[in-house]
């Protein structure tokens, strides 16, 4: 085991049963720790929490260990460790009945792909390799694991810092629990910004996709527990500044990282490093001998033998010319590989003479990371093949594809630019590419453009009252690449294109914000011109001079507010996108105009269209919302690729086609603010694509009684009264499958229908400002449903249970509402689904609702963050556990530490932190004052801080609650509030759990003090003043015994449902053991929820071996029984047969249960009941 590289780890269901086996994976372990071997574990039809945890079946032999492992009891504790370890070590996991040839072959290439990681060919290519990743691993230091070690890796360009740093990185990530490299810093940031790259990190180090990091300056010391307990490697790769350091890895200094972590940085800038690290590797240029051989490697890799003569002539230019080099050698080299007679300079120049070279600079001076089919199509308007050059320049060395992006080596870079500014330093009107703004300046201000002006790239956010001549461009008539572009400031600042310019080769044209009225006065050749993008130019009047632009593609003039022609479209017969968004004085496109390429037409906001032409027969997205248009034309059917129509707040529009069912490709509708809409056509068809369609504030009276739309997800209706209606006529209910969102505002509804069977799919319910005075108790049958919407509801008085999946509930401004159902949702164990319930403005809520209210979410969270513990979860989470907020003045009593005003300040109890510690629990009282909002968002926030005795701390910032946008397509609705509520939330946070090391009581918690801070925030995360915080609390938030009567209560509430769902399943599906045992599975379909019932169970047993008075506990064995199949309840009934007599346990039963169980034996089918499982003909008789 000591001498391989990898090594597998195979854990089945009996794999405990061995001490060997046990034994061999402590050693594996051991090898992983002390050689930094590869394991990878394979889970064969076992759980991995079930080896982690050992429990299960394959927990089995650890239950008694003087009997399962004689004589090795000492071992127990290693083993146990090991396990725990293997478990949480990225594997391989087969489920029960998934194909194992698929599953072998998935490891193999996997197993294949790990060993090339380490294979020594990831070197071979790379003379000089080996020896400077043993220089970089002795400064690492990585076998000492007392502290944590910074090296950065210093030198020029091109001198292989990132290669040696990542095959050190590939060596030795793999003795490390978190790893990541993060590559190409300075160009990411520039791509994607410095947030996104720390949120890369951050989850790649802690192994979470969906890790919220919130504010980047805050968000390590807010993980710092997590990163504190693995031992990570890091590499951050060509940094150019100190902000990426800070925001990327933090203050590491501060015993942000655990001992024995590792942090490589690479970069051109000794500065940079002269605070950060503790040690420096400058990367040397290559040896002669090494230099020599990564030529030949490069030059004769193509089963080509070097040349003695020519080696001989080679070797003296080469170690003066390259200096050592590795990419101007490996360049140098490939060039020969490709059969060039490549000797030196006289090479280099010819080969830069050719059409590589202009595509090579192009790329250099303007198209560097631009996406490659672009820059591809651009550059093929030259008679040229560009997409064969670029796969030469990538086969040269000299570019990189890199997620469909054209990228560089910074060091060719520079000299593509270099030579590029080479041809005349002197006179700037001789450069063929302009990308300096003085160089451009200067141009632009004496005219000294010339033919061998090729491109010009202009940054305008720095300029400042720069005048521009009309014939500027007049001697550029070979100019091919112009863009203007600016971050601040308005674009092109000339009202005209010069009319003696000549576009005959401008691909691509971007004057975003410029001042133009027209682009010419004049036709043009515009043939090859491509993209058009004039979006914002609100002076522009019309698109004159484009007639012979007809293999345009793109053209965007959003927000061009005086356009009032567009002839020029009519020849575009290439034209895929046209957006003429915001065009608000357009009033009509060309008559008889056919577009036949065109696939997404955007004319949102022209408000004075008035009608619209079907003008492509393949178009796939039509925007015509906020138009005048008054009818839609029935000739809109032959439009039969059409997937999206919008036609949202079209005030004017009074019909529809009657042919609407033909569009079989319409997957949205949207017709939301359409106020003079009456009717709504029949749709007799099933139209199986369409998926949201959208009729809230229209005034539709009355819903089509044919409404064949199977496929439909998403259905808005709202803002048009009704008489008394109870929903069944508003809904296309029939074959709605798959409807998740529903929203029924102000639809004056009194009632809803009590079988909700039609919408068991539904995840959001809208109901809000309706007239509904009860909620019918079948709504808890909606297991799918997650926000509940029912501000405004005036007339509502009380709430059913809802559903156990519930996480929003907005009961806003019920003004009548006066009682909650106790419990409010069934719990269950494996809880995972946080909830908030907002109850404001809510004043008749009685006390008792309150409480419940209070109660119900303290419990929530109780179980929540003991599954949270049972995942092994156990970071910080921003978002409450459970949240509630109500009319009030005053905290409930039971907090113990109470202030008046915004903060806390508190000592904590020796052992505050023992082992049911869950998190905290905060409260706040909120004066508001006629107070209105008009954001989508409102929070109550809390600033925490633990310190312990020697001064170090942990802060962390939790919300406790509020509101956000919900509801419809018709936006947020304002929510006034003018009296103090009560907002209360339980928070987890195991990450302040923290023991002392020395001493005696190893029990004793470190923090021992603890403050908060209480504040308001708006959607932008800014402090509200308008609002005060008048009152605080804090507590505790602890595990609930297990003798809770809540908690019992809980648990046969979720029996009794079970119970429930299956006898509606009988009735519907009729009463085989097949349907029952079916979806009672499909109830405990998870890992959590089968051990939790089994581990319950169990407890059951346990209890009443401990109890002569049980029939509280023996309450719930008929539900048992109703759960299990019958050789399940076989041995469920053996277990309680074990610890009470036959005649004892069965005497019970007659006693106390005698009527329910003959009314569950009449009940239940042959094959599933009572009787059959104790194989006995009367439940009743004496002999049973």
């Amino acid at each position: 085991m000591q001498s391989i590289d990898i090594n597998r780890l195979f854990s089945r269901q009996n794999y405990a049963n061995s001490a060997w086996c046990l034994e061999e994976i402590s050693k594996i372990i051991e090898c992983r720790e002390r050689f930094g071997q590869v394991v990878l574990p394979i889970f064969y039809k076992v759980r991995k929490s079930h080896v982690e945890n050992q429990t299960g079946d394959f927990g089995a032999p650890f239950e008694s260990v003087h009997e399962s492992f004689p004589g090795f009891q000492h071992r127990f504790p290693a083993w146990k460790e090991a396990l725990n370890t293997a478990s949480n070590i990225a594997g391989y996991v087969l489920p029960e009945n998934s194909h194992e040839c698929d599953f072998v072959d998935k490891i193999a290439k996997e197993t294949f792909k790990t060993l090339n990681k380490l294979s020594p060919s990831e070197i071979r290519g790379l003379p000089g390799a080996e020896l400077r990743m043993q220089e970089l691993e002795k400064l690492l230091d990585l076998k000492r694991k007392s502290c944590v070690i910074v090296v950065g890796v210093l030198g020029m360009a091109g001198i292989r810092k990132t290669t040696v740093a990542d095959c050190v990185y590939k060596r030795n990530y793999s003795r490390f629990d978190g790893y990541c490299f993060l590559a190409n810093i300075n160009n990411e940031e520039r791509l994607h910004g410095l947030n996104h790259l720390q949120q890369k990190l951050l989850r790649k180090l802690l192994d979470e996709e969906n890790l919220d990091v919130g504010a980047p300056e805050g968000a390590h010391e807010a993980l710092k527990d997590r990163l504190q307990n693995k031992r990570l490697f890091i590499v951050l790769d060509d940094v150019t500044n100190e902000d990426q350091i800070r925001i990327l890895i933090g203050q590491w200094k501060q015993k942000l990282y655990r001992e024995g972590s590792r942090i490589v940085i690479t970069t051109r800038d000794k500065k940079l490093l002269e605070k950060v690290v503790d040690a420096t590797y400058v990367v040397p240029r290559l040896r002669d001998r090494e230099a020599l051989e990564l030529f030949c490697l490069n030059a004769f890799s193509c089963n080509l033998s070097p040349n003695t003569e020519f080696m001989a002539s080679i070797r003296p230019s080469l170690s003066i010319m390259l200096k050592g080099h590795p990419v101007t050698l490996k360049l140098l080299g490939s060039d020969r590989c490709q059969g060039t007679n490549f000797t030196g300079r006289e090479s280099w120049r010819d080969w830069r003479k050719g059409q590589t070279k202009s595509i090579f600079l192009d790329i250099a001076c303007f198209f560097k990371s631009g996406k490659t089919d672009f820059v591809s199509r651009i550059l093929n308007t030259d008679h040229i093949d560009a997409t064969t050059l670029i796969d030469d320049l990538v086969d040269k060395c000299l570019v990189t594809i890199y997620d469909n992006r054209l990228e560089m080596h910074d060091l060719l870079l520079t000299m593509g630019k270099e030579i590029g500014y080479e041809s005349s330093i002197k006179e700037a009107g001789n450069q063929g590419r302009l990308w300096n703004q003085d160089d451009i300046c200067r141009l632009l201000k004496y005219k000294t453009g010339t033919a061998e002006t090729r491109g010009i790239f202009l940054d305008m956010s720095n300029l400042e009252n720069m005048k521009l001549s009309p014939d500027v461009f007049t001697k550029m008539w070979n100019l091919k690449f112009l863009k203007f572009f600016s971050l601040f400031s308005m674009g092109y600042p000339l009202e005209y294109l010069p009319s003696n310019f000549n576009p005959k080769k401008l691909v691509d044209l971007n004057l975003r914000h410029s001042h133009l009225k027209t682009l010419w006065e004049e036709e043009k050749n515009t043939a090859e011109l491509r993209w058009l993008d004039i979006s914002h130019s609100k002076d522009l009047l019309s698109l004159s001079g484009l007639l012979d632009a007809r293999n345009i593609e793109r053209l965007n003039a959003e927000c061009c507010t005086s356009l009032i022609k567009c002839s020029s479209i009519r020849q575009m017969d290439s034209l895929v996108y046209l957006n003429f968004r915001e065009c608000t004085s357009l009033k009509s496109l060309p008559k008889g105009i056919s577009l036949k390429s065109l696939k997404s037409l955007i004319l949102s906001g022209c408000s004075k269209l008035r009608t619209f032409p079907t003008i492509s027969e393949n178009i796939e997205s039509l925007y015509l919302d906020g138009t005048a248009i008054k009818r839609v034309p029935e000739s809109i059917d032959s439009l039969r690729y059409l997937a999206v129509l919008n036609l949202k707040k079209c005030c004017k529009l009074r019909h529809l086609p009657s042919n609407l069912c033909k569009m079989k490709s319409l997957q949205e509708l949207i017709l939301s603010g359409c106020s003079k809409l009456k009717c709504f056509p029949e749709i007799d068809e099933d139209m199986e694509h369409l998926e949201i369609l959208l009729m809230d504030d229209t005034a539709i009276k009355q819903i089509p009684i044919k409404m064949c739309m199977s496929n439909l997800k998403m259905f808005t209706f709202g803002g048009s009264k009704f008489q008394g209606s109870t929903g069944y006529e508003l809904l296309p209910f029939s074959g709605c499958s798959h409807l998740s969102d529903l929203y029924l505002t102000d639809c004056n509804l009194h009632k809803l229908p009590n079988n909700f069977s039609c919408l068991s799919s539904v995840h959001s319910l809208c109901l809000s400002r309706n007239n509904l005075e009860y909620l019918p108790e079948s709504i808890k049958i909606l297991h799918h449903l997650k926000s509940l919407d029912l501000k405004h509801c005036r007339k509502l008085n009380s709430l059913p249970v809802l559903p156990s999946n519930l996480q929003y509930l907005d009961a806003h401004d019920c003004a009548s509402l006066e009682t909650v159902a106790n419990p409010m949702t069934h719990l269950v164990l494996a809880e995972r689904v946080q909830s908030t319930f907002l109850f404001t403005d809510c004043f008749k809520l009685n006390r008792e609702a309150q409480e419940n209210i209070v109660a119900h979410a303290q419990l929530k969270s109780q179980i929540l963050a003991n599954a949270c513990l049972k995942r092994n979860h156990k970071g910080l989470v921003l978002e409450p556990l459970a949240s509630v907020s109500f009319p009030g003045s005053d905290l409930p009593l039971w907090f113990r530490n109470q202030r008046m005003g915004t903060s806390i300040d508190t000592h904590l109890p020796p052992h505050w932190c023992d082992s049911k510690f869950r998190g905290l629990s905060l409260c706040v009282v909120v004066s508001f004052k006629d107070y209105e909002d008009q954001t989508s968002r409102f929070s109550v926030i809390c600033k925490c801080k633990f310190k312990s005795e020697s001064g170090d701390c942990i802060r962390f910032i939790c919300t406790l609650g509020g509101w956000n946008k919900l509801c419809g397509s018709s936006g947020h609705q304002s929510r006034k509030l003018g009296s103090d509520h009560v907002f209360l939330s339980y928070n987890n946070c195991f990450h302040v759990k923290k023991f002392r090391e020395d001493g005696n009581d190893n029990n004793r918690c470190c923090n021992t003090a603890a403050s908060f801070k209480f504040f308001v925030t708006d959607d932008s995360k800014r402090k509200l003043g308008s609002f005060e915080v008048v009152k605080c609390g804090m507590g505790l938030l602890y595990a609930p015994d297990e003798s809770d009567y809540r908690l019992q209560e809980t648990l046969e509430n979720n029996l009794k449902e079970v119970t429930s769902i299956h006898e509606a399943d009988r009735h519907e599906n009729g009463s085989g053991e097949a349907v029952l045992l079916k979806r009672r599975n499909s109830f405990l379909k998870d890992e959590e929820h089968m051990v939790a019932y089994q581990g319950w169970i169990q407890s059951k047993v346990n209890h009443v071996s401990h109890c002569n008075n049980s029939k509280g506990t023996l309450g719930s064995l008929q539900s048992i029984l109703c759960l299990a199949t019958p050789s399940q309840s076989q041995n469920i009934i053996r277990n309680f047969l074990s610890i009470y007599s036959v005649i004892k346990i069965l005497s019970w039963v007659v006693q106390n249960y005698r009527r329910s169980i003959f009314q569950a034996h009449n009940k239940r089918s042959s094959t599933y009941k009572t009787r059959a499982c104790l194989k006995v003909s009367d439940p009743f008789s004496k002999r049973s």
